[in-house]
């Protein structure tokens, strides 16, 4: 299969690994409770069993041939992406043990965190994920809620925080969880693009962008929900 999604033009400077501004993961928004029910979503109306999340991506390296458009990508062990012009990169990890947990595209006054996890050949982690997310938001003071989504079904969750003078703030975010062969990947979309509804700008780049991850899982026997670790991309420079 040749891989046609059409891409941004890349960008050498899109593939360093530098210090993004992550203003935007701690955007706030003052709201009553009863916007904040609203805007968490609701599990009515949500997509159907048939629905296929992953038609356009994101792809299976077993799915693609990276080799037929001549497409520059960025390779993070079993993550690959496809950087474009303004795009910032921030690997996040434990850099006691230099192990990688996620990755964080930004890109203006948003971000998209990317995380990956194994999954059981049948299916169902996704669910399950969902159920979990929400209830530790609830848990947490929040409020969560499933609706429709680019991916199908996705997760528009609110976290309470504390502003700088000690005033009730919100962060909002978008969740999205799409499974592929042994693999799940969780897309967390934050900044302006996760106050947004489907593919309304800002969101749009960061679902183009999250239609082009390439998963290259590799065949190591994991447990269901383990975090599969990425990696330095090599020749990368950092900033």
């Amino acid at each position: 299969m040749i891989f046609g999604r059409k891409a941004r033009e890349a960008s050498e400077d899109a593939v360093e690994i530098e210090s993004v501004d992550e203003e935007f993961l701690d955007d706030e928004v003052d709201a009553t409770d009863d916007q904040l029910d609203e805007d968490a979503g609701a599990v009515e109306g949500v997509a159907d069993d048939d629905f296929d999340a992953r038609v356009d991506g994101p792809f299976d390296f077993d799915e693609v041939d990276l080799d037929a458009d001549g497409v520059e990508r960025v390779e993070f062990g079993p993550l690959i992406i496809t950087p474009f012009e303004g795009l910032g990169l921030q690997l996040h990890g434990d850099p006691n043990s230099g192990t990688v947990h996620a990755l964080l595209a930004a890109f203006g006054d948003s971000g998209l965190e990317l995380a990956l996890f194994a999954a059981p050949r049948t299916g169902g982690l996704a669910a399950e994920l969902r159920e979990e997310t929400i209830e530790e938001a609830t848990q947490a003071g929040g409020h969560a809620g499933v609706a429709d989504g680019p991916f199908g079904p996705e997760i528009q969750r609110v976290l309470p925080m504390e502003g700088p003078e000690g005033e009730q703030l919100f962060h909002v975010s978008r969740i999205w969880l799409v499974e592929g062969p042994r693999w799940l990947l969780r897309g967390t979309l934050m900044g302006r693009a996760g106050m947004v509804e489907g593919e309304s700008e800002p969101a749009d780049v960061f679902v183009e962008f999250f239609r082009n991850v390439v998963v290259k899982r590799d065949e190591q026997p994991r447990v269901p929900g383990e975090l599969i670790h990425l990696a330095m991309p090599t020749g990368a420079a950092q900033g």
